[in-house]
């Protein structure tokens, strides 16, 4: 004959206490994200700011998308390919993406053909508002000219009005707001630079993505980051013919970047203050004064390519004080300078340097003052 089993006396908690455990679940659960991300769509032919931002009512501008959205959600822009002439800005965002679909972000505008004032034959002008920090760029038929102008200190001074060949422009102010834009040759297919940036950060961001997006003909950079913005991510991305850099990081922001191209500006990159980045398979090419500019505390290049066409400096890196701290990683890079006459210039000049398996085409390359991650001195040239 078998005894049955003793069975423990079952005990209930508490009403309070088992209201409390189950709110206290309930905030856990819903505090460790977003339940249903939401997808917001933007069109810059068809979406209103006004409608809902759906994919049948999409916004208009990507500013009123990162403003509606939430933590955990994807802002889509269409249609694919397009050109947006506007600007966007994530200042204290977090967890957010935006599915560019290869649209390009467009920092100037179409000028008339019609209303310029005739000077001479083949010369006219038009009054225009002062640009933004006073930077100048003309697109002429998809041609971005800057008449050789950077935000450099020695950076020369607009020919005179007399002096201007065919195809060149000159802006002379008139007054704190406006000024006479002159322009020698047709006045058809001209677009004028009045934003600043294209994608641009502010104050604390986490967690950003930005991917298949086009920047071109900002008077600034087009990929602005500043502030203490961590945890950015930027795939497959194109920043060019801007006045200052296709991509620059300040203060500790924190980036990476995978699959990105950057010619055509006064720098490709430029990162500096206490910035760390992480660039991977990138191109940077046919830019104005650097292709590559590292001054801040730690960067990475990793299967990426530097082709040095002009007579600028491939690469210049190191910190910007003596008792600033530097670590720069070139992973299989390759530094070339196929079509110049001399060797081009790479410059490492202090801090901690770590080069694998890289290739020199056509380069000097000059580290004197690095030290090896081992703290050795690195003797100087190659």
């Amino acid at each position: 004959m078998s005894l049955p089993c003793p069975v423990a006396p079952r005990r209930s908690l508490p009403r309070r206490l088992y209201i409390l455990a189950v709110v206290g679940g309930m905030a856990a659960f819903l505090s460790a994200g977003p339940l249903h991300a939401a997808r917001w769509h933007v069109n810059c032919e068809t979406g209103k700011d006004t409608a809902g931002g759906h994919e049948d009512a999409p916004f208009a501008t990507i500013q009123k998308a990162i403003q509606t959205a939430r933590d955990g959600d994807v802002i889509e822009l269409h249609p694919q390919g397009a050109v947006f002439r506007q600007s966007a800005t994530f200042h204290n965002r977090s967890n957010l993406t935006i599915e560019g679909n290869d649209v390009t972000l467009d920092g100037a505008d179409p000028l008339p053909a019609d209303g310029w004032e005739e000077v001479e034959p083949g010369l006219v002008r038009r009054k225009l508002p002062r640009p933004a920090l006073d930077r100048h760029l003309l697109i002429t038929s998809g041609r971005m000219e800057r008449m050789g102008r950077t935000q450099s200190a020695n950076s020369p001074a607009f020919p005179a009005v007399a002096d201007l060949k065919r195809g060149q422009f000159c802006f002379e102010n008139d007054g704190e707001k406006s000024g006479w834009l002159y322009v020698r040759g047709s006045t058809k297919n001209l677009e004028w630079a009045t934003r600043v940036n294209g994608i641009a950060t502010g104050g604390t961001c986490r967690n950003l993505v930005v991917r298949n997006l086009n920047t071109r003909n900002f008077l600034n950079d087009g990929f602005n980051i500043h502030g203490g913005c961590r945890e950015l991510r930027f795939e497959s991305i194109t920043g060019y013919d801007c006045f200052d850099e296709g991509f620059s990081a300040h203060e500790t922001s924190e980036c990476q970047i995978d699959g990105g191209r950057f010619y055509g500006n006064e720098n490709g990159v430029a990162d500096v203050n206490s910035s760390e980045t992480i660039y991977r398979n990138c191109e940077f090419t046919g830019n104005v004064n650097f292709e590559v500019l590292f001054a801040g505390a730690a960067h990475q290049l990793i299967d990426c390519r530097i082709v040095n066409t002009t007579a600028v400096t491939a690469l210049s890196a190191g910190p910007r004080a003596k008792d600033a701290s530097f670590d720069l990683k070139l992973i299989r890079v390759a530094i070339d300078a196929p079509d110049r006459p001399k060797p081009g210039r790479a410059r490492v000049s202090g801090g901690t340097l770590t080069v694998e398996e890289g290739t020199l085409g056509n380069m000097n390359f000059d580290s004197t003052g690095t030290r090896s991650p081992d703290k050795t001195a690195d003797p100087g040239r190659s």
